[in-house]
């Protein structure tokens, strides 16, 4: 699944990816979120076989996303960004992960970039402040605080698989009756962040697991865009989403599963 906005070229790309490398059966379901730049009828001429849904109007990613969920059949869903490289075995390699522990409920792959670099995707439990550290005086400060450090594991080992808080959304599998047993994404949280630690707390809160599997791995040319401007609308917005989810899901800060994997 693939919610894609003016991204026509990396939509192409991901599926000539997925066409070479999938390595198991599929089906390919394009969300174009009124991109109008030839996204939809450009999938369904390279690749008829899939379906393409186009939206007439920019609802969002979280919006694309439910609306993709809809059109499963499948009996798992692998969301992709946009912009992501499926590499040879990946997908078999998570849904092998699934098959095999009936308590993981979503599961992640290593994410590197073009060139081969770790890409942080894996994340602890964050501290209701840490955006503030990340922005503004504190930032001037201190630009590398240890708060942020221990929340985006940097300094830990990306080598090993093991259950995680919550994975970036860029790439994950699970099975496809997860939905119903979560609802589907939270419609209040904005496509410039939250949803995927939303949906991985959700998980935990189900009584199921979050996995990291680096021996998977999947490309993903990604690009910052709340930085440039740190208090622009955009980051003012994801402020306001990573508040929101800090009270949402407050009971689960200190559930004994999440404090294990936030070890």
């Amino acid at each position: 699944m693939i919610v894609a906005w003016r991204a026509r070229e990396d939509v192409l790309r991901c599926l000539e990816s997925l066409d070479a490398d999938a390595g198991l059966s599929y089906e390919a379901i394009v969300v174009d979120d009124g991109s109008g730049d030839g996204t939809v009828e450009a999938v369904r001429a390279r690749h008829p076989e899939h379906t393409v849904l186009a939206k007439t109007a920019n609802e969002g990613l979280v919006a694309g996303r439910n609306a993709a969920l809809a059109l499963v059949r499948g009996r798992f869903v692998a969301m992709l960004d946009a912009d992501t490289l499926v590499c040879p075995g990946a997908l078999r390699t998570l849904v092998d992960e699934l098959e095999a522990q009936p308590q993981v409920g979503l599961v992640a792959p290593k994410l590197v970039y073009p060139d081969g670099r770790l890409q942080l995707s894996c994340r602890r439990f964050p501290a209701p402040y840490l955006p503030f550290l990340r922005r503004g005086p504190y930032a001037w400060l201190d630009r590398d605080p240890r708060a942020h450090r221990r929340h985006l594991m940097i300094d830990d080992s990306h080598a090993v698989a093991r259950p995680v808080v919550w994975v970036a959304g860029a790439a994950q599998v699970y099975r496809a009756e997860l939905p119903s047993l979560i609802s589907g994404y939270d419609t209040r949280i904005s496509s410039y962040g939250g949803e995927d630690l939303d949906w991985c707390l959700r998980v935990w809160r189900a009584g199921l697991e979050v996995r990291y599997v680096p021996e998977a791995r999947i490309v993903h040319v990604w690009q910052q865009v709340t930085h440039r401007k740190p208090y622009g609308q955009r980051s003012l917005r994801q402020l306001r989403d990573w508040l929101y989810l800090h009270w949402k899901h407050r009971a689960l800060r200190h559930d004994p599963r999440l404090e294990a994997a936030n070890a």
